[in-house]
């Protein structure tokens, strides 16, 4: 990671100033991607991050590119390590997309790539060549808002000198894993593999007879036993295979893994169904790597001196820097010697075929074992060396998907010196993911219908975290065995359709429906229909019974003054309120007597206190005596009658004389209202 500069613009400088200032600031003070002295250069690499300032206006492939347009190439690379500088990601593709989209824009509008020259029409012409460039709707997205990000950078620095808002006209694409239509249906057909796909799977895994296909089975099945990325696996050490003994004391299989995004470290777990799979997979995997091990460790344990192997028609002797000669250097690197009889009695290095890094080592005289070793350790290192990752948690020499340089080629044999790990390109297309012919039509197997099987290797993580879905593994430990950081992130891999997901939802309600009471007792939910109440959602439980109030238009208004609240309810059967209720009623019985004997005493105030507990005695012992009633059957819904809880605008309308006081009802004839009928209790 570079150093970290905050740019500020001058104000008394127009935007060219600012500009230019800002691009000598990050050529000459950040460190990001090799600092000053990689400037020129149009490929930058730190670590696993790779960025190349490419146009999209040329063509465009991984081993040509044209350069992006100048001065807008400039502006561009300070804004790459500007911005990586402050917030390093693994991943830049989406922001180098954007840019590229900003430059081809301001070509086709202005006729000059030049941040300088931006206004709306330009913005928009950007936006045109986004949609142009960007296949998915998903992409567009992601390079949309990474193209609004420039421009509001561009906007916030005082870079040029007006610059509309702009907001990016690429709306979030609905997530189709839970479309009901005929899209969300075709899409979660792609994303997930039929079961005799998956079947002919195992079927390659177990007829697998040559190293190619027993190493790419391997990782297959790996990926088929834990819902994992392929870049996970590729990074698993030699002893990745971890035992423990579960609650049961039975021993139990999980592999050493370090998830991608962010998870880190876990262990991943294995069903027991498939221990012996994967042990068999894993010991594959070490046998076919082993030699490439070796090698590594070899060239690690000994800096310039070449891997003596069996092929070399010359021992070395420590750092050798005596010069091959053609035949010799020939069976060094594992290449073919010509075998026609040489034109001049001794054998040119003309003559010789090498590819194009060993012919340059042979122009240039370095033919030696020394120059060799150089040049092996440049080819099969990376900038983790002598680890694999960028966490450096496995060293080379403990990797178990290494193997060798032409391990798997049919003609060519396998530099015996190297050691390679291949990528998820190449792992997709021996499932048929490229031109060449996957590992299945090797074999002669097909799919549905006769057609071709073509896989991916992330189709495999989602179709374990589907089968896991519909196995009903609850959302937190599917997320933890397959190493997301966030729950959330399941739904993009459940691709169960949307009758299965009513199906499961159902079997999650209870076999029978509840009588109230029960539900009640259990402190389930209660609807606010079931307690007489016209309105959606569920009812809050009480000491005594359960609120029905509507807090989302007002707070409590009785401060929690329950029993005298026509808002509350009470449900006749429930020995717990119920005693709630008796034990209340004692108490403010007692309040009541020392309200009363204050007042004989004359205290001042005490009769509005004798007032006010002779009305909540009066309420709670009527509703005692209509839960205690014989007549009254379990599961009914009492509550105190409406003239006794009037509301404020009741009671002002009754201050005004606009409506007529209620009859009066003493502590002895109160009666408590049953939901269901408009019948009293019974006279108490």
């Amino acid at each position: 990671m570079g150093d970290i500069v905050q740019f500020v613009p001058r104000v008394e400088k127009d935007a060219d100033a600012n500009l230019m200032e800002f691009i000598r600031l990050t050529r000459e003070e950040l460190t990001a991607f090799g600092g000053d002295g990689s400037w020129v250069d149009d490929r930058w690499q730190d670590g696993a991050t790779t960025v190349v300032f490419a146009t999209k206006t040329a063509p465009l492939d991984p081993y040509s590119f044209t350069p992006m347009a100048e001065p807008f190439k400039q502006f561009a690379k300070a804004y790459v390590r500007y911005s990586w500088s402050h917030r390093p990601v693994r991943n830049l593709s989406s922001m180098i997309l954007a840019l590229r989209c900003v430059e081809a824009g301001l070509l086709a509008a202005c006729g000059r790539a030049d941040v300088g020259l931006l206004g709306i029409a330009a913005m928009d012409v950007c936006a045109n060549k986004c949609a142009e460039f960007c296949g998915t709707k998903q992409i567009q997205y992601a390079v949309g808002r990474h193209i609004q990000l420039i421009f509001d950078f561009l906007r916030d620095k005082k870079l040029v000198r007006f610059l509309p808002l702009w907001k990016s006209p690429f709306k979030k694409p609905a997530i189709l894993t839970e479309g009901v239509g005929e899209a969300g249906a075709a899409y979660r057909a792609s994303k997930l593999p039929s079961t005799q796909v998956m079947l002919q799977v195992a079927d390659l895994f177990a007829a697998a007879d040559d190293v190619e296909s027993r190493y790419f089975s391997s990782l297959i099945i790996i990926l088929m036993a834990t819902p994992s990325r392929i870049s996970e696996v590729l990074r698993l050490p030699v002893d990745c295979v971890q035992w423990e003994l579960d609650e049961a004391g039975q021993s139990q299989m999980y592999l050493r893994w370090r998830a991608a995004k962010g998870k880190g470290a876990m262990k991943k777990w294995v069903v027991p169904a498939m221990h012996e799979v994967v042990q068999e997979a894993v010991k594959r995997l070490l046998e076919i790597g082993q030699s490439a091990r070796d090698a590594a460790k070899f060239a690690s344990a000994n800096p310039g001196h070449f891997m003596y192997h069996s092929g070399c028609l010359r021992e070395t002797k420590g750092v050798d820097e005596t010069p091959l000669t053609p035949e010799q250097f020939c069976a060094a690197v594992n290449v073919r010697y010509p075998r026609h009889k040489p034109r001049a009695g001794l054998r040119a290095w003309h003559e010789v075929r090498l590819d194009s890094r060993l012919k340059a080592l042979a122009n240039q005289g370095k033919t030696s074992y020394r120059d060799l070793a150089e040049h092996v350790l440049s080819e099969c290192s990376d900038a983790y060396w002598p680890h694999i990752d960028g966490e450096r948690t496995v060293l080379a020499w403990d990797s178990l998907c290494l193997h060798r340089i032409n391990e798997f080629h049919m003609e060519f044999e396998a530099k015996q010196f190297s050691w390679r790990l291949p990528n998820a390109n190449e792992v997709n297309s021996r499932l048929g993911k490229a031109g060449r012919p996957s590992l299945f039509e090797r074999r002669g197997m097909k799919g549905e219908g006769g057609r071709a099987i073509k896989l991916t290797t992330h189709q495999l993580r989602h179709w374990l975290s589907t089968m896991s879905e519909r196995a009903g593994m609850d959302d937190f430990t599917l997320a933890q065995w397959a190493g997301r950081a966030r729950v959330s992130d399941n739904r993009h891999y459940d691709h169960r359709s949307p009758q299965e997901r009513l199906a499961g939802a159902r079997e999650l309600l209870p076999a029978r429906q509840t009588s109230l009471l029960e539900r009640f007792s259990q402190r389930a939910p209660v609807s606010y229909q079931e307690l007489g109440v016209d309105r959606l959602g569920t009812a809050k439980a009480t000491l005594y019974g359960m609120c029905v109030h509507d807090y989302a238009m007002a707070p409590c208004q009785k401060q929690r003054e329950c029993m005298t609240c026509k808002e509350h309810v009470c449900i006749k059967g429930d020995h717990v309120t119920l005693e709630r209720i008796r034990l209340l009623e004692l108490q403010t019985g007692a309040l009541l007597a020392r309200a009363r004997r204050a007042h004989s005493e004359g205290d001042f105030g005490a009769d509005r206190w004798v007032d006010s507990h002779k009305w909540k005695l009066a309420h709670v012992r009527a509703m005692r005596l209509a839960l205690e009633h014989p007549e009254v059957s379990p599961g009914a819904v009492l509550r105190i009658p409406e003239g006794h809880d009037p509301s404020p605008v009741r009671r002002a309308l009754l201050d005004l004389g606009l409506i007529e006081h209620p009859a009066s009802e003493s502590v002895d004839t109160l009666n408590i209202t049953m939901h269901g009928s408009t019948d009293k209790c019974p006279e108490l």
